[in-house]
This record gives C-alpha cells, structure tokens and sequence, in this order.
C-alpha cells in the first residue's frame, strides 16, 4: 500500500465518522422536539387550535355581518381587523369571501393567493387550515374566465395578474412549491 491508498482510507474513514454522527444529531434533535416522521406532534395540533381559536374570536364580527349579508359593514370590519392584526392570512380568506360575494374574481384570486402565500395549510389536506376545495372550485372557474378574457385583451394587465394568481394557486393545490 502506497501512500495514495492510506490516504484515501482515512478521508473514507472520516467521511463515514462525519455522516454518522450527522445522522445520530439529527436523530437525537428530531427526538427532542417530538417531530417522529409519520406522526403529527401535540404541540402541531395545540398551535392549529390555539390559531384556528384566535381566528374565531378575531373575526367573529366579520363572520357575523357576513353571515347576514351584510357585506359593506363586513368590509369595514375586516378592514379594521386588518389594521390591529395585518399578519393575519384569514384577514384575506375573507377578503377573498366578501370579493366573491361582490362578482369580484379578480379581487377574490388574488386575496386567496395572498392568505396561501401567508399560510400554506390553506392547500394542505392534512391540516386543520386546509380550505382547498374552496379554492380549487374559484380556480377552476377563474381559469376558464381569464383565459377567454386573455384572448379578448391581451394587453390588459388586470388579466393578467389574475392569471398569474389562478396559475400560482393551481400550482400550490397541486402540491408545488412556491
């Protein structure tokens, strides 16, 4: 054995002693923070009560004025909402509600695609937060409009902005990245 094959032995050695341990860190953290693969922590499903409560009691006025059909006075409410609590992505959820409600597609796909870019357990099927359906049932159609409205004026930005959204949600409730 020449030097060249001493050499390579002990990077070898010492690759394997790095991934090793590597492995066991990670094991040991994974451990420590109750994140076992395949199995949702208790501290996962305390933070989807605790925000899916919070919303419940931030909100609970929109909710109210919109369940009425009072969207003007619902408007107002979020809007304020939005002022006190501007991280909030249910703040666009319902803005994207009340758009709808209006005939606003446009408005409605991109409030959508803010509150998913906010919170991505909007499109997850797993989580508590997940409203994807709603979501999917807007894109389909918003794709169908848009995409006529694309032909018609291909220069308007509006258009395509929207489209940029419809095609940013289609992506996120198909499992794609950002």
């Amino acid at each position: 054995m020449d030097l060249l094959d001493k050499l390579s032995i002990v990077a070898i050695a010492a690759i394997t002693l790095i991934t090793v341990g590597m492995l066991s860190n990670q094991e040991i953290s994974k451990r420590q923070h109750g994140n076992n693969p395949g199995s949702e922590s208790e501290g996962g499903k305390n933070s989807y009560a605790l925000q899916i409560e919070m919303d419940r009691k931030i909100y609970q006025e929109v909710a109210s004025y919109q369940k009425q059909g009072l969207h003007a006075e619902a408007m107002a409410k979020l809007e304020d909402v939005m002022k006190k609590y501007p991280q909030r992505p249910r703040s666009h959820v319902y803005m994207a509600q009340l758009h709808l409600k209006q005939g606003e597609l446009a408005g409605a796909i991109h409030d959508y695609r803010r509150a998913v870019e906010m919170e991505p357990d909007y499109v997850d099927e797993r989580t508590p937060l997940f409203i994807g359906n709603e979501i999917k049932k807007l894109v389909v159609e918003a794709r169908e409009k848009f995409g006529r409205e694309k032909k018609l004026r291909p220069q308007d930005k509006t258009v395509k902005i929207a489209l940029n959204d419809v095609y940013y949600l289609q992506s996120r409730l198909a499992g794609g990245c950002e």
